[in-house]
C-alpha cells in the first residue's frame, strides 16, 4: 500500500499497475486515483463563459478565460494565421531550476485559443466541441444540432440539459441515456420514447415514473395503464408544479425500493467501474465507451492503452492526460489535439515529438517552445527527464496550482467540492470574478412565473429571472423558449449551472466498494456504498429481476 501525498489515505498499487508504469516508463504515482483525477479536472472549465478580446486583432470574443486573468487569448483565425508563432516564446532549459517553474514562466507569455470548438456553425458558446450546428452553452458536444446546456452529448438533436447522452432527440433533463426520443427526466435509459421520469428502462414507450422496465408500453409507476392515462399524467406533470412534486416523490420511492445493478455496464468484457459501454479490459473506469486496455479512465471514448486519463477522445498509449483528442504516445498532456509523442504539453495542435510546450501548431522537436534538430531533441529530452526525476517532478501531471482557473470554475468543484478557505490553504487559485449581470430593464422571481408555458409571453426574453436556488439572475434565449413551447414544458426556476449540478449529483461516486449481492450474497464491487440503504444485485440476479 502507498500513502497519498495529498489526502494522506492509503491506496493500492497493484501488480498490473506496476506493469503499466514499466510499460509507460514512469514512476509510481504519489497521489491516490481520486486525487489524481481531482488534479486533472482542476484544469478544466466547462461551465463558465466570459467576454474577452483577441490578443492580436482585438475583436470581441467568447472565452473560457475571464479577462481578469491576464491570459493572452486568440480567436481561431489569428491562432492559425502567420501572425502568431508560438516559437517566438521559446526558451532554453535551465538545469538549475525546477521544470514546472520554467514551464509556468514560459506559458504565461504564450497566447492560447480563447475557446475550443471546431468545424461548427453558429455554436460559439460551446467548448471542447466539434461538428455541431446551432448549439449553445455546451461542453464536449459532437455531431449535434440544436442542443443547449448539455455536457458530453454525441449525435443529438433538439435537446436540452443532457449529461453523458448519445443519439437523443427532443429530450430534456436526461443523464446517461442513449437512443431516446420525446422524453423528459430519464436516467440510464435506452430506446425509450414519449416518457417522463424513468430510471433504467429499455425498449419502451410511454412510461411515467417507471423503474427497471423492459420492452413495455403505457405504464405508470410500473403498473399497466392506458395510453390516454399516460398522456394525461404527462400533461399534468408539465403544467401543475404541485402535482409534479407529489408524483416525483412516488417515483423516487419506487426507485429507492427496487434493487440496483452493481455496475451499470453494457456489452463489456473484464471491466470494473460504472457507466461503461462497449469496452474490454477497462479497470476502475467511469463514463467510458469503446475503450480497450484502460485503467482509471474518466469520461473517455475510443481509447486504447490509456491510463489515468480524463475527457479523452480517440487516443492510444497515453498516460496522465486530460482533454486530448487523437493523441498517440502522450504523457502528462492537456488540451492536445491530433498530435503524437508529446509530454507535458498544453493547448497544442497537430504537433509531434515535443516536451513542455504551449500552443504549438504543426511543430515538432520542441522543448519549452524552442525548436531543435532531431538529434538535439533526442539527446536533450532524456537529460531533462532524469533531472526531473532527481528533483521529484517527473511522473506527475501539472500541479494544481498551475491551473489557469480558479478551483471553483472547474469540474473539480463539481466532483470534489471545496470551500474557498480550503482551496487557498492548499495554495490553489479561487476566482471571485463576476461576469456582467444580464442587461434587462425587468426582473422577475422564478416563483412568480406562470406554471403553464402557454401563459409565458414573448417578452420573457427581455426579463431576467431570479433563480429560486442561488437568487442570481439568468435569461432565457429565443431557441430555449421555442423548445419549451414545443414540448409544453414550464420555464425552469434554476439557472443552467444549477440544473447541470443537479444532474452531476445523480451520478454515483467514482469509487468502488466491496459488498455482497443482496440476493445471492456473492462478493461484488460497486459504486453503491454498503452503508446506504439501497438493495444492490449482482449482474445475474439483476437480470433475473428485470427480465
Amino acid at each position: 500500500m502507498a500513502d497519498c501525498k495529498q489526502c494522506k489515505s492509503q491506496f493500492e498499487i497493484t501488480k498490473k499497475d506496476e506493469l503499466i508504469h514499466k510499460k509507460m516508463n514512469v514512476p509510481a504515482p504519489s497521489l491516490c486515483p481520486s486525487c489524481r483525477q481531482q488534479r486533472r479536472i482542476a484544469f478544466r472549465n466547462d461551465q463558465n463563459y466570459y467576454k474577452n478580446k483577441c490578443h492580436i486583432c482585438e475583436k470581441n470574443l467568447v472565452s473560457i478565460y475571464s479577462s481578469d486573468k491576464d491570459i493572452p487569448v486568440l480567436c481561431s483565425d489569428c491562432f492559425w494565421s502567420d501572425k502568431f508563432d508560438p516559437l517566438e516564446y521559446g526558451q532554453d532549459f535551465d538545469f538549475n531550476r525546477p521544470f514546472f517553474e520554467q514551464y509556468a514562466e514560459m506559458r504565461a507569455k504564450v497566447p492560447r485559443l480563447a475557446i475550443f470548438n471546431t468545424q461548427s456553425e453558429n455554436s460559439d458558446f460551446t467548448i471542447h466541441s466539434s461538428r455541431n450546428r446551432n448549439c449553445y452553452m455546451g461542453s464536449s458536444l459532437l455531431d449535434s444540432e440544436d442542443v443547449h446546456y448539455s455536457d458530453w452529448a454525441f449525435n443529438c438533436r433538439d435537446c436540452m440539459d443532457l449529461l453523458f447522452c448519445s443519439r437523443m432527440e427532443m429530450c430534456y433533463q436526461c443523464t446517461d441515456c442513449q437512443d431516446c426520443a420525446h422524453s423528459n427526466y430519464l436516467e440510464l435509459c435506452s430506446n425509450v420514447s414519449e416518457s417522463f421520469f424513468c430510471f433504467d428502462c429499455r425498449g419502451s414507450q410511454r412510461l411515467v415514473g417507471c423503474v427497471s422496465i423492459r420492452n413495455r408500453k403505457n405504464h405508470i409507476l410500473n403498473q399497466p395503464a392506458s395510453k390516454e392515462e399516460c398522456l394525461e399524467i404527462i400533461k399534468k406533470l408539465k403544467t401543475d408544479p404541485k402535482f409534479f412534486e407529489e408524483f416525483k416523490k412516488k417515483y423516487e420511492k419506487l426507485k429507492s425500493d427496487l434493487p440496483k445493478r452493481d455496475a451499470w455496464t453494457v456489452n463489456c468484457e473484464i471491466c470494473s467501474g460504472n457507466y461503461v459501454v462497449d469496452c474490454k479490459n477497462a479497470t476502475n473506469c467511469y463514463n467510458v465507451k469503446d475503450c480497450e486496455d484502460v485503467r482509471y479512465a474518466y469520461e473517455a471514448k475510443d481509447v486504447k492503452d490509456g491510463y489515468d486519463v480524463t475527457r479523452i477522445g480517440g487516443a492510444e498509449f497515453i498516460y496522465e492526460c486530460k482533454g486530448v483528442v487523437d493523441l498517440q504516445f502522450g504523457k502528462f498532456c492537456n488540451l492536445t489535439y491530433q498530435s503524437d509523442n508529446m509530454a507535458y504539453c498544453d493547448n497544442c495542435q497537430a504537433s509531434s515529438y515535443s516536451f513542455g510546450c504551449m500552443s504549438l501548431k504543426q511543430n515538432k522537436n520542441c522543448i519549452l517552445n524552442k525548436k531543435y534538430t532531431v538529434d538535439e531533441y533526442r539527446a536533450l529530452v532524456p537529460k531533462i527527464i532524469e533531472y526531473m526525476k532527481k528533483i521529484g517532478e517527473y511522473g506527475e501531471f501539472f500541479p494544481t496550482e498551475l491551473s489557469p482557473f480558479g478551483y471553483n470554475e472547474t469540474k473539480a468543484q463539481e466532483f470534489y467540492p471545496m470551500a474557498k478557505k480550503e482551496v487557498l490553504a492548499k495554495g490553489w487559485k479561487w476566482s471571485d470574478f463576476e461576469p456582467e449581470v444580464p442587461k434587462t430593464t425587468k426582473t422577475i422571481p422564478s416563483n412568480r412565473l406562470p406554471d403553464n408555458i402557454k401563459d409565458i409571453p414573448d417578452d420573457i426574453l427581455n426579463w431576467a429571472i431570479e433563480s429560486e436556488g442561488n437568487g442570481k439572475p439568468f435569461k432565457i434565449i429565443p431557441q430555449e423558449l421555442k423548445f419549451y413551447r414545443t414540448k409544453g414544458l414550464p420555464i425552469p426556476h434554476l439557472s443552467y449551472k444549477e440544473r447541470h449540478q443537479k444532474r452531476v449529483e445523480l451520478q454515483n461516486p467514482r469509487k468502488l466498494y466491496a459488498r455482497n449481492c443482496d440476493e445471492c450474497k456473492k462478493d461484488i464491487k460497486t459504486t453503491y456504498n454498503p452503508e446506504h440503504p439501497e438493495k444492490v444485485y449482482c449482474e445475474e440476479c439483476y437480470f433475473k429481476h428485470v427480465y
